[in-house]
């Protein structure tokens, strides 16, 4: 079943539900007033017959003429008792109708009493006169309600029916209208493929509903998923050119070697530099074996004390231009968070490696301390720096500032880095200035 027709058929269901307990409200209470009003005609009716047998002599002439007027207008299946107090039937003798005792006390007790039998209403009074007391009970059937209330619910069911009806094809109307922006925005998506992700949902400039929260919602992901098609497609060129140079190097140096016989020492020299190829090779491989790991892998987490494996870090490059500034609170657990301890190692030690690298000998500071964000990490060189369009590419694989060409290296450290800070809810903060020096903020948040 379509959204449309299913949103149709629950904005019919609940109208229904509303539909019919209003017009069952409605029924009730023109049934109740019905009862009500029947009463109070009997209770008129009682009077008008008590005071045509018993109130001649109390009443004028001109009152008494206007009881006579009405007392030939009787109701529906109209029957008339009338007892003295001491139950006795007067005036109209019980023959098949007659009144329990016990009635006719409730009467006398009460001066009034209304109940019903079956279909039938009934009223008794209690009627003082000069001539003695007694108990006029009048009973009648409201035929005239009946079928009062008999049309009014076949009208309510035709209009109830009726009005279900408008108000399912109204529904569907509304509900085509309603979803109208999201059949839009599927005509839209199906436009867009792998070759044209540059495309976008076009969004209201106001942005007020949540079809534009929607829109935007699937822009930001065409936008990452561009990004991540941009990224791949770089990473494959990147990573063919990286693989292929030393592959080229190493069967030019074995082809050139095996032209001709040659001294002993040239062959040395030759698998000297193919197994110095050879490592390289390997170290790129490694190092994208650990870069896709990142993004399969699920790694078990444990309490990492930050301080102890910045020491751990410096204390393996054994380095003494590597010059740490420990500034953390006596609760050492303030510098400690859950994370996965060899890829923070790694993570880490690749920024301040390159921090070594790039300094040619200067001293490299490292400061760890906590704040009210997290725990904070900053490794400051005095390297040859970056210009800030390199910053903006420094974290893609293979990726290496134009001033950075004459360093060893092969452009993974820093990409492998930035996914350990993901996958650990860190950022990275750079600032560099060329021929001055670069400073990593690494930020791992409480």
């Amino acid at each position: 079943m379509k959204v449309k027709d299913r949103l149709s058929f629950q904005f019919t269901f609940m109208f229904a539900l509303l539909l019919l307990l209003v017009l069952t409200g409605v029924f009730l209470f023109a049934g109740h007033n019905r009862v009500n009003t029947f009463f109070d005609k009997l209770d008129d009716r009682a009077i008008n017959v008590a005071q045509f047998y018993l109130a001649e002599d109390n009443l004028s002439k001109e009152n008494f003429k206007s009881v006579i007027e009405k007392f030939p207008q009787s109701l529906a299946s109209e029957n008339i008792r009338i007892y003295t107090d001491h139950y006795q039937p007067k005036f109209i003798p019980e023959d098949s109708v007659h009144w329990d005792r016990r009635i006719l006390k409730q009467v006398i007790e009460q001066k009034k009493i209304h109940f019903s039998e079956g279909n039938r209403q009934v009223t008794g009074i209690y009627y003082v006169d000069n001539s003695g007391n007694f108990i006029v009970i009048v009973s009648a059937v409201d035929e005239a309600g009946y079928h009062y209330l008999h049309d009014l619910s076949l009208v309510m069911v035709f209009f109830f029916m009726a009005s279900l009806l408008i108000t399912f094809f109204i529904g569907k109307i509304f509900s085509k209208i309603a979803l109208h922006p999201i059949v839009s925005i599927t005509g839209n998506l199906k436009r867009i493929r792998a070759s044209s992700l540059d495309l976008r949902l076009p969004v209201a400039e106001r942005k007020t509903d949540e079809i534009d929260n929607l829109s935007l919602t699937i822009n930001k992901l065409l936008e990452h998923l561009e990004q991540s098609f941009e990224s791949q497609q770089s990473f494959i060129a990147n990573a063919s050119h990286e693989l292929r140079t030393p592959i080229t190097t190493i069967l030019g140096e074995a082809e050139t070697t095996l032209v001709h016989e040659r001294p002993k020492e040239e062959y040395q020299l030759t698998l000297v530099n193919i197994i110095k190829e050879t490592e390289g090779l390997n170290e790129i491989i490694n190092s994208l074996m650990d870069l896709m790991q990142m993004d399969l892998a699920h790694y078990e987490l444990q309490s990492v004390r930050m301080d102890e494996l910045l020491w751990e870090i410096v204390d393996e490059l054994d380095n003494d231009k590597v010059k740490i500034d420990y500034n953390i609170p006596n609760d050492r657990l303030k510098c400690t968070i859950m994370g996965n301890r060899r890829l923070l190692f790694i993570g880490i030690n690749n920024v301040i490696k390159n921090a070594v690298k790039f300094s040619d000998g200067k001293d490299v500071f490292c400061e760890l301390f906590c704040n009210e964000v997290g725990i904070n990490i900053k490794i400051r060189d005095q390297g040859i720096g970056m210009t800030q369009k390199d910053i903006l590419n420094i974290f893609q694989p293979f990726f290496r500032a134009s001033n950075a060409l004459n360093y060893a290296g092969h452009g993974i450290g820093l990409s492998l880095t930035q996914n350990v800070l993901k996958y650990h809810n860190g950022i990275i903060v750079v600032n560099s200035v060329v021929d001055t020096g670069t400073e990593f903020h690494l930020i791992f948040p409480n």
